[in-house]
């Protein structure tokens, strides 16, 4: 992690004038920790005038500014200048400013850089604590803010206490963290909040949903269901009404029953839109697909308005096809258009999800139209059509970085004997650590055909690797962090206790993960190879904790798991903690997401925390590699 005094930005806050003809007055400056404000405070409706002083070109900034419960993220783009101009939204409560440079958030020392609004005569704006406890209890981790939960739900629980005014923006998510809190003070409140709302002469259909919340809060399923029924009979066209067509429609066992399900809801509401109608049709568009009625597939696509879900469908399908080689003119067809599609959508922003800004949107849209393209283009390579193969696998690869399509891309290119771009490729994917094994192999193929050398290729090779392996090395030193590993003692999958103290004195390797995570059962062959690696080195532990799973059949869906893939992995079980859908060693330990890898020193302290999966079997065992030697010297 690069340190944050490199980068000092510095943020002017001039106060908007309520008349045209007032004067801007210059206040005073407010610095936390590298970021400097020249005012006393913040209030809404000001213009933040921000520049960045720092030397990298690699910068995004976007800030959230809070609604009561809800966090909504804005873009900072800068101008050639470096500086920017934020105009804070009216209804904005507090402020979390976000800058991320070469892939690293700047926390501020893991404070973050955290802002509560105040009126014109300085006072806190009521519910602007309780907005930022809640912004910080949610999404803190994954700007790296270090937190207490408990004293924040104090913060949020004395702000709604204090400002009786806010207490109906806030009831049912104040209600539902007071029973995570406390279930017996949690569940006393929410009867209360119940009876208040049953005892209304006349009910909102706010109100109905608001009360099934709170019945599935504290576990009435049942009398949960009974309201949405009794919504459903007062407001037959309303949102309670609509969204019980999902649920019916994904409990419906088979495709008959799931289309009449939907010509019912398609009848009543006279609509396809929105996210429920999009799933329904994409789940009856892609089970047509799956029996061979491609005239089904085709009506039942066409109904889709969302062009986004529309192209994710259609690679979807069209990907598995790509892959076996079957099926190819109908996969041509249907991956092209969903390439057609990304571009519409690129073109137009429409559909953009409240929780992304404009900039994210657009390179998640960006990002799966490569997807798309690596789909097609593997489809044209077995069609035979290899140049448009390779027009479509450079678009793919993006920046080269994802080692699957990067070896693509070089097969493509030794089928079309374009020796010279392969060694070329070859050489800036293996250097930059984003080659594979095949890769080298191609490379060693052009190498040799333009020189017959082994040992000339070997040193070369060689070289490309040292370089990769140590920029890898530099890049993962600046992650390093220094906290105190919490103490912990699990249950193995043999019902021995496995604690933290027990393995002092050796580095220690969690791997937090579950049988229902794709990326964490992708990551589980290089693993393994880290696992076999170190097997007889006992200055190293590896322990692979099972968490955010629970149910009666938890420990046979682990063992069954582990012993169909023949991994040697030892497994501790994380408890759940009661009353709440958290678990404790993930929590203690700041997961919020799996699979996630945290790295602990000889020493009992967190040196390294790595979050998600790559796809890069052999990065990912160079990380562990990279990890465990600069712990080790």
């Amino acid at each position: 992690m690069k340190k944050i005094s490199t980068y000092i930005a510095i943020l002017t806050v001039l106060f908007t004038a309520c008349k045209q003809d007032e004067e801007k007055v210059e206040s005073p400056e407010l610095a936390m920790g590298d970021f400097v404000f020249k005012t006393e405070y913040f209030k809404p409706g000001t213009s933040v005038n921000l520049t960045y002083n720092g030397e990298e070109d690699n910068v995004e900034s976007f800030y959230f500014y809070m609604v009561n419960d809800k966090s909504y993220p804005v873009d900072i783009n800068f101008n050639a200048e470096n500086t920017s101009t934020v105009k804070i939204p009216d209804s904005a409560q507090a402020l979390a400013f976000n800058f991320k440079i070469d892939g690293d958030y700047l926390n501020n020392d893991k404070k973050g850089f955290l802002y509560q609004l105040k009126d014109d005569t300085g006072n806190d704006l009521p519910g602007s604590k309780a907005a930022l406890a809640n912004y910080i209890m949610r999404y803190g981790g994954e700007f790296g803010i270090k937190s207490d939960k408990e004293a924040l739900f104090k913060d949020l629980e004395n702000d709604i206490t204090a400002n009786p005014e806010i207490k109906n923006d806030w009831n049912a998510t104040y209600l539902a963290m007071t029973y995570r809190q406390n279930q017996e003070k949690g569940k006393k409140m929410i009867n209360d909040f119940i009876e208040e709302i049953s005892n209304k002469e006349t009910k909102t259909e706010e109100d109905y949903a608001t009360l099934s919340r709170m019945y599935n809060t504290i576990g009435d399923r049942e009398k949960a269901a009974s309201i949405t029924e009794e919504a459903k009979a007062n407001f037959p066209k309303g949102a309670m009404a609509k969204n019980s067509y999902g649920s019916t429609f994904s409990q419906a066992k088979d495709l008959e029953e799931k289309e009449k399900i939907f010509l019912e809801y398609k009848e009543t509401f006279n609509e396809v839109d929105g996210n429920l109608g999009n799933y329904m049709v994409r789940s009856l568009a892609q089970a047509y697909q799956d029996k061979g009625d491609e005239e089904k597939f085709e009506y039942y696509a066409n109904m889709m308005k969302d062009k986004s879900a529309k192209a994710s469908m259609f690679n979807s399908i069209a990907w598995p096809l790509a892959e076996k080689g079957e099926n190819l003119d109908f996969a041509a067809k249907t991956s092209k258009a969903s390439l057609e599609l990304m571009k519409e959508a690129q073109q137009n922003l429409d559909n953009k999800p409240e929780y992304y800004t404009k900039n994210q949107y657009q390179k998640n849209l960006e990002n799966s139209y490569n997807m798309y393209a690596d789909t097609y283009a593997l489809i044209l390579f077995k069609q035979g059509n290899v140049k448009e193969a390779i027009t479509y696998q450079e678009k793919a690869i993006g920046e080269g970085k994802n080692g699957e399509m990067n070896e693509r891309y070089v097969e493509f290119l030794m089928a079309d004997e374009n020796y010279d771009l392969v060694q070329k490729k070859s050489e800036e994917f293996i250097e930059s650590g984003n080659g594979s094994e095949k890769i080298k192999g191609f490379y060693k193929e052009a190498f040799m055909k333009s020189n017959d050398n082994v040992q000339a290729f070997e040193s070369k090779l060689a070289q490309l690797e040292k370089t990769a392996h140590n920029n890898y090395k530099a890049e993962i030193k600046k992650t390093m962090i220094n906290e105190d590993a919490p103490e912990f003692a699990l249950k193995n999958t043999k019902g021995e206790e496995v604690s933290l103290a027990s393995l002092k004195g050796k580095t220690v390797i969690l791997d937090f993960w579950a049988t229902w995570c794709g990326p964490c059962k992708a990551s589980f062959p290089g693993m393994q190879q880290v696992v076999t690696k170190y097997k007889d080195d006992e200055d190293v532990v590896l322990l692979f904790v099972d968490t955010f799973e629970s149910g009666d059949d938890r420990q046979k869906l682990v063992t069954d798991f582990i012993k169909k893939n023949n991994y040697d992995f030892h497994v501790i079980y994380d408890k759940a903690i009661e009353n709440s859908r958290g678990f404790e060693v993930a929590d203690k330990y700041g997961v919020s997401g799996i699979p996630t890898k945290v790295i602990i020193d000889k020493d009992g302290k967190i040196r390294f925390k790595a979050v998600g999966y790559s796809g890069q079997t052999e990065k990912l065992v160079d990380e562990m590699d990279i990890m465990i030697e600069i712990l080790k010297s």
